[in-house]
């Protein structure tokens, strides 16, 4: 497999271009330095994020549901007791990978949650950023107009 910083096939040198960053066009009037940011687009994000944790909630609920149905079917056709004593190993082993399947749902629904609240929170400050600013520019009087 070739990458782009692999030598040429027959032998001839290769050379590798670099983009350039343009010029600073100068004159002021340009918008370069602004940052513009989609808060619908943040907002959506995050929500689509809260939607997604619930969604894991439902599949965590069904994979528990599974496991225990398993659990059970095994239990139900074994004799109780220690797996020398005729159970199934297999059951316990079952029980103990669903407690590890929940923790790591459990903690994969707190990161959903937190990258959600800082987009929601990253949004309100870029509105109220622009707000404040939209205000400020309002306040201001020329002799201009």
């Amino acid at each position: 497999m070739s990458t782009p910083f692999d030598g040429s096939q027959d032998g001839a040198a290769t050379r590798m271009r670099l983009n350039s960053v343009p010029a600073d066009p100068g004159g002021g009037g340009t918008s370069a330095g602004t940052t513009k940011v989609d808060t619908q687009r943040l907002d959506g994000a995050a929500n689509a994020l809260v939607e997604l944790r619930g969604d894991t909630e439902n599949v965590d609920n069904k994979a528990d549901e599974d496991t225990l149905g398993a659990v059970t079917g095994l239990n139900r056709h074994t004799a109780p007791g220690p797996p020398e004593g005729g159970s199934w190993a297999t059951a316990g082993s079952l029980v103990g990978m669903d407690v590890r399947w929940g923790d790591q749902v459990a903690n994969l629904k707190l990161m959903l949650q937190d990258i959600s609240d800082k987009l929601h929170t990253s949004s309100g400050h870029y509105t109220r950023a622009e707000q404040e600013e939209q205000a400020r520019q309002a306040s201001i009087h020329t002799p201009f107009g």
